[in-house]
């Protein structure tokens, strides 16, 4: 799993085919995470502008890493 930079410095995109209702609660508990997004194939994640990637990145590959 891997977080992948989008234009948006606030946005991240995670390549899965795993569904909307397994990941949405899970990430939406992450602080700091203020969208989540689901397209075809993946999801993009959108944080708050005063939090660092760096302290909700291992929250978030724990999520996926648990499922």
């Amino acid at each position: 799993m891997e977080l992948i930079d989008t234009p948006n410095p606030n946005a991240k995109k995670i390549e899965t085919d795993l569904t909307e209702e397994v990941l949405k609660e899970d990430l939406h508990k992450v602080e700091g995470i203020l969208s989540v997004f689901f397209g075809p194939g993946f999801v993009t994640v959108t944080k708050d502008e005063n939090v660092e990637w760096e302290s909700i990145n291992q929250d978030i590959i724990n999520i996926f890493d648990k499922l």
